[in-house]
């Protein structure tokens, strides 16, 4: 076989394997793991189970496959989270929080999947805590922890404070089709996820600042 006609036979069975994953992890992240089938996802991607069974020896294999693919998007979270690291504590919180409410629009099976697993326990959620999710919900605990150090934040367990206010802000964009079937309403538009972004950011997170007047009053000459 040709070096050219190699790269192109190469191609293609990277794109198959990538409509696979994609599939995986929209079916993973709406069914849950036990729910879903490999001759379900073969049959969505269009591709024979052979064909899957070449690039993914189980569904556990697919699984972490799938989940991988969402890895980039923390990354990217992170490089921008430390170019301001020199910013206070709240302030750095406040823009994870944006940047988590975009992506939980951009990519909805991150959501869908967390609370999925976090509500299931088990390997899985060990492996997303090791692979995907740890580190960055290590260092939004820390952040509010110093933001509470600082007096910005009311004292409230860190830990607590981070996974509620990541379950609030992702509750909308996991519950998309009853806000469209109960209320006629439509989250998922540029009006839509601006007044999400405000209710989280400027009414939710706005009830934990703490209250500095009497603190300022205090220190004042």
């Amino acid at each position: 076989m040709s070096k050219t006609a190699t790269v192109v036979a190469l191609g293609k069975g990277e794109r198959t394997a990538a409509r696979i994953r994609e599939v995986a992890l929209d079916q993973f992240s709406r069914l849950g793991f036990e729910r879903v089938t490999l001759s379900g996802i073969a049959e969505a991607a269009e591709v024979s189970q052979p064909t899957l069974h070449y690039h993914f020896r189980d569904k556990d294999h697919l699984w972490r496959s799938a989940m991988l693919e969402l890895a980039a998007v923390i990354r990217d979270e992170e490089r921008l989270l430390k170019a301001a690291r020199d910013a206070p504590p709240l302030t750095q919180l406040r823009m994870a929080m944006r940047m988590f409410l975009e992506v939980s629009w951009r990519h909805p099976a991150l959501g869908r999947i967390i609370a999925l697993e976090g509500m299931a326990g088990g390997e899985r959620l060990a492996w997303l805590n090791e692979n995907l999710t740890g580190a960055r919900n290590r260092r939004l605990a820390e952040l509010a922890r110093r933001a509470m150090a600082a007096g910005e934040l009311k004292p409230f367990p860190p830990e607590l404070l981070v996974v509620t206010v990541q379950a609030a802000a992702v509750g909308a964009v996991n519950l998309a089709p009853l806000l469209r079937s109960e209320f006629g309403y439509e989250p998922d538009t540029p009006e839509g996820r601006a007044a999400h972004e405000e209710l989280i950011l400027n009414a939710l997170m706005q009830g934990l600042v703490a209250d500095r007047s009497g603190r300022d009053a205090e220190e004042a000459p």
